[in-house]
């Protein structure tokens, strides 16, 4: 005896089948394309971070005084330059 298989489903093995691809091929592009987000959020991270310790380098104190000295030729105020500002806030 002869068993046979009925007519649709082929059509309906065919469409499960192309299914299963594009629905694997979906999830290979959205996974490619949080790992791209997650590079480029990684490398915008390590960017702030170095901008960051520049910044603080160019804040620096020491630094501030070194270029205001050899830059503008400032010094440290003489005691008569120092002016001293009466409390402006009445009770």
């Amino acid at each position: 005896m002869r068993h046979w298989v009925p007519i649709w489903t082929i059509p309906v093995l065919l469409i499960f089948a192309v299914g299963t691809v594009w629905l694997r091929l979906s999830i290979v592009r959205t996974t490619y394309a949080i790992n791209q987000a997650d590079r480029i959020m990684r490398n915008l991270q390590h960017d702030r971070e170095q901008l960051r310790l520049t910044v603080t380098g160019l804040r620096s104190p020491r630094r501030l005084e070194s270029l205001a000295k050899s830059r503008f030729g400032l010094t440290q105020p003489r005691a008569e330059q120092v002016i001293h500002l009466k409390d402006s806030v009445k009770q």
